[in-house]
């Protein structure tokens, strides 16, 4: 229903990473954040692999859904929807040994001889579980909802302690999945939804899905004249190209692309705006001729709004 997809807040800060200076004092930070939530993503990925042998007839699959719930969100990596159950999927991609600590709901990650705290992902889950039936709930659905944390690297460690009930539980490695999946199917036999309730439920989980807006600028307190301006070298990465008898030249590596320009204004609708003018691009680009601009713009083939002096480039949906 929700197909996987890079998270929007990964390819903005490869954007950054491409236009942001190294020797920027905030360039460690935004490097180090970008690393955990491509970690992340493959983490979900690699769970998807399980996810794709379930048939598409019994199971609904949602990736990275976010719902309302009261003033704020709350997001999951995976929901299943099921007639009979719904469950959630909490992935984590971590390396080294974890240890689940029922005394202070804390997860424990060794690993290079360090020892690191994290939020325990069980509470995570269960917090999300009742959010869920909450919204359920709000939209007069009765479905029992269930939940896994996935680890999704097959060589990390798991231990708890005997008495940890709920850790021995919840806590499955990626492989273990279509098997727990088929324990919960023994679990939950009673159908509650038919088909019209199933296609209720899920077409109302789509509408109320809301995107995380996210500003790669705002966050790390940077200005927009703080990053690289111009056309990037697909070859070499060099900034700015030069426009040259209709194609973008590399001063750097020699190299000639006549669509180079195309990444440079998916690297504007990242970082700076989800909309952008011939103006805007002449600046961002280095351009001076407006009938280049436009021709350039148009040749990318953006949505538009308005016409002529007012006309504004969108940033494409999906």
């Amino acid at each position: 229903m929700k197909e996987l997809s890079i998270p929007d807040k990964v390819l903005s800060l490869e954007c950054l990473l491409r236009r942001l200076p190294e020797t920027h004092p905030r360039y460690p930070e935004v490097q180090a954040d970008y690393a955990r939530f491509l970690k992340g993503y493959r983490g979900e990925k690699a769970v998807k692999y399980y996810l794709d042998f379930l048939s598409d007839k019994k199971y609904c699959l949602f990736h990275s859904l976010r719902l309302p719930s009261g003033k704020y969100h709350f997001q999951v990596d995976y929901l299943i929807i099921t007639s009979r159950y719904a469950l959630i999927l909490e992935c984590k991609n971590f390396f080294g040994t974890l240890f689940f600590d029922e005394t202070f709901n804390q997860m424990i990650r060794t690993a290079n001889e360090k020892e690191e705290g994290f939020q325990d992902p069980i509470s995570q889950a269960k917090w999300h579980q009742q959010q869920l039936k909450n919204w359920l709930h709000s939209h007069h659905i009765s479905l029992p909802i269930d939940y896994f944390v996935v680890i999704s690297n097959p060589s990390t460690i798991v231990k708890t302690t005997p008495q940890n009930r709920q850790a021995l539980k919840k806590v499955i490695h990626g492989h273990s999945l279509l098997n727990k999946i088929a324990e919960m199917d023994q679990m939950y036999r009673t159908e509650i939804l038919d088909s019209r309730g199933m296609r209720k439920i899920n077409k109302q989980l789509m509408r109320s899905h809301v995107e995380e807006k996210f500003d790669a600028l705002g966050k790390y307190s940077l200005k927009t004249n703080q990053i690289l301006t111009g056309v990037q070298c697909p070859e070499c990465g060099q900034i700015p190209m030069i426009r040259h008898r209709g194609k973008w030249f590399c001063s750097s590596c020699g190299v000639k692309d006549k669509n180079a320009h195309a990444s440079a204004v998916q690297d504007y609708f990242h970082l700076v705006n989800e909309t952008i003018t011939n103006k805007q691009f002449r600046d961002f680009v280095h351009l001076e001729s407006e009938d280049t601009a436009k021709r350039l713009l148009n040749a990318i083939n953006l949505p538009t709004i308005g016409t002529n002096k007012g006309r504004k480039y969108l940033k494409p949906r999906g």
